[in-house]
């Protein structure tokens, strides 16, 4: 679902269900509002307005309920909050002479709380509480809306589902992605060149290539490897090394030390991978109530399906993969398609952090809503300020498949040319508009609505998420939803990126595009938390972007600050960038893993398979506080690392001691 954010007027009129007074323009705050009925606390995020006919204006906005408090890992209390839909509608009196509407009779029609059905009706009755004004707003702004609205897609967005190379690694294990060949360019050290179009480290030097990860250094023949640990190098690599590193060109993984002793085993892949960690030999557990059972010992979402003859199932970025070993091939399934089994997984399993990526699920159905809420802030029109550079000096324009739009390839701000004397960019989630494609750049007070008609398959589709709700002479209400991070809603349920490949820019520099695998990005569900995604499987390691347009922003080693966070907000708040003299309002906790500095009160937590850290965002997965792994009985299902595949051997199948169930399988050899 993708919310509509409306223009300031109609921030006034939403503004008045928080207030029975009307507030004067210059006081009202940015999404969301918050208010308290009944003793019961609220908050009312950013409209979406649905249609306009004859004299009926009808609309939907995110509705959180606060329904108590929890405790987490470090004996914080923390919001319980439930997300649900509010539909509502207002009679509308129109004087096109004075390009003015009058809104009145604004009602609360329905409520829809996918997880909390049963107090459905009494959310409603204290949301029919709230008062009803009239107010005038511009017709212009409303058509404008409305106009954005119709070109916005309804049903979700058309990814690319084709699987990536999906990798198995049951030792310590480094995934280093590469955009493509390697682009070699001198490094400033003799005989040194360095990979420009990879966050990692990637060295040559007489023909030899160089990797430093955690501390070591790698060295091969080629990409294919085979890789091995190097202890001593020249010192002209140590310097490329760290001048790429000052110069933050480069991510080289932790600098701490860890428990880890055995060199990694280094994959390096020039297309979309993703890299599946497990700790040593598979371990399965059954699943309560069905014929699956998962891997305990690897943060992914690992399954096998003993109906489907042990078939394998992987989620990744919100998206189901199935082969019949870790070998592969492995195929897209759609999570219509899935065995009935995932759907019955209990709300209270290890593993029901699937079910927001299964269709028809309440979960499901709640991570869409909570993917609507939009991280909103009112900016300044005189002090944000953006300079865009262009490699070669002047700007290099593409054409946007399907609209009559051209994009600035050789720069890393998302420049948009919608003729020859407009152009519109996007930096920090603030729109910015100029005539020319150098500037100057001033803060945009509108965007055109043939923006909002980019594709998921243009490397710029992120920009469709970020949105100007309206201005005054000082300031511009903006926002922007998680697809701005590359969350997005398609088929039924939220998948991370849109899968789709791009021509990246390399030159003198690299500007790549928003990557989809890779970072083993996924999505969380739990009975307190709610929705949340973050980045968390695997030795990750290695961006597919130069500077981040979207994505983790950090290196991309297991997380080792916090990944998930709760109830849709996304994993950074973009505003906090600009500052508080500058971006105001801001209505979320943030974290700019970039450069270290993190907000509070985080909702949601993370997974570390290095440090043992976790948290109850990832929807109760239980680890061991040496390795970070929770360790289950293998029981009598076997695998067998040659063919990839997992047999449940003489008829015992996976057996948990705790609650005497288990996995029925015929006797089957590997």
């Amino acid at each position: 679902m993708r919310t509509l954010r409306g223009c300031y007027q109609w921030f006034l009129l939403l503004a008045l269900l928080a207030s029975t007074a009307l507030w004067a323009a210059e006081k009202v705050a940015p999404w969301p509002h918050s208010v308290t009925l009944s003793g019961t606390s609220m908050e009312l995020h950013q409209p979406q307005l649905d249609s306009w006919q004859d004299n009926l204006l009808k609309g939907r906005m995110v509705v959180a309920v606060k329904t108590g408090t929890l405790t987490d890992a470090k004996g914080k209390k923390q919001d319980k909050i439930s997300y649900g839909v509010a539909w509502f509608s207002a009679r509308t009196s129109t004087d096109k002479e004075q390009r003015q509407v009058t809104l009145d009779n604004l009602k609360v029609e329905k409520v829809n709380f996918p997880t909390d059905s049963d107090n459905q009706q009494h959310y409603l009755d204290l949301l029919r509480q709230l008062p009803a004004k009239t107010l005038l707003v511009s017709l212009d702004q409303l058509e404008s809306d409305l106009a954005i609205q119709d070109q916005a897609p309804q049903q979700g967005v058309k990814v690319n589902n084709a699987p990536p190379k999906i990798l198995f690694a049951f030792q310590p294990a480094a995934l280093v992605l590469l955009d493509g060949q390697p682009a070699w360019q001198a490094s400033g050290q003799s005989g040194v060149e360095r990979a420009i179009n990879t966050r990692s480290l990637l060295l040559k030097k007489d023909g030899t290539l160089y990797i430093y990860f955690a501390n070591q250094w790698y060295t091969a023949p080629g990409l294919g490897g085979p890789w091995a640990q190097k202890l001593t190098v020249p010192v002209e690599l140590t310097q490329a090394m760290q001048a790429a590193v000052k110069s933050k060109l480069v991510t080289t993984g932790p600098q701490e030390k860890t428990s880890v002793t055995k060199p990694a085993e280094i994959t390096v892949s020039t297309e979309p991978a993703e890299l599946i960690q497990i700790d040593g030999d598979p371990q399965f557990m059954p699943i309560d109530g069905t014929q699956l059972s998962y891997v305990v010992n690897t943060p992914s979402d690992v399954f096998i399906d003993a109906q489907q003859n042990n078939s394998w199932y992987v989620l990744v970025s919100g998206r189901w993969f199935r082969a019949d070993s870790t070998n592969g091939p492995w195929q897209y399934v759609a999570g219509s398609a899935l065995p009935a089994d995932f759907s019955n997984i209990p709300s209270d399993s290890p593993k029901s952090a699937v079910l927001a990526s299964i269709p028809g699920t309440p979960e499901a159905r709640e991570a869409l809503i909570a993917n609507s809420v939009p991280q909103t802030a009112k900016v300044s029109r005189s002090k944000a300020a953006l300079q865009v550079r262009y490699d070669g000096g002047s700007a290099k324009f593409r054409s946007i498949d399907g609209t009559p739009l051209q994009y600035a390839w050789n720069t890393d701000v998302p420049v948009i040319k919608v003729d020859g004397k407009s152009f519109f960019a996007v930096k920090n989630g603030v729109w910015f508009v100029a005539t020319a494609p150098q500037g100057p750049w001033v803060v945009a007070t509108n965007v055109p609505a043939v923006i909002y008609t980019i594709p998921a398959n243009s490397p710029l589709h992120y920009v469709t998420y970020v949105r100007v709700y309206g201005s005054t002479n000082e300031e511009v209400y903006v926002g922007y939803t998680p697809g701005y991070y590359g969350t997005v809603a398609s088929n039924g349920v939220v998948v991370y990126g849109t899968g789709y490949p791009c021509n990246a820019w390399v030159g003198n520099v690299w500007y790549s595009c928003p990557a989809t695998y890779g970072y083993g990005s996924s999505f969380a569900w739990d009975p307190a938390i709610g929705w949340s995604f973050g980045f968390i499987s695997g030795w990750i390691w290695g961006s597919a972007w130069s500077q981040p347009w979207w994505g983790p922003w950090y290196g991309y080693y297991p997380p080792y600050h916090p990944g998930y966070w709760g109830g849709g907000v996304s994993v950074y708040n973009v505003y906090n960038h600009w500052g508080n003299t500058v971006a105001q309002g801001v209505r979320a906790d943030w974290s700019n893993p970039w450069n270290g500095h993190y907000g509070s009160n985080v909702r949601g937590s993370f997974y570390n398979n290095a440090t043992g850290g976790h948290g109850a965002g990832y929807a109760w997965r239980d680890t061991n506080g040496n390795n970070g792994i929770t360790h289950g009985g293998a029981g009598g299902v076997r695998f067998n690392p040659q063919t990839g595949r997992a047999v449940a051997a003489n008829g015992a199948g996976a057996y948990n001691p705790n609650t005497g169930n288990g996995i029925a399988g015929e006797s089957a050899t590997a």
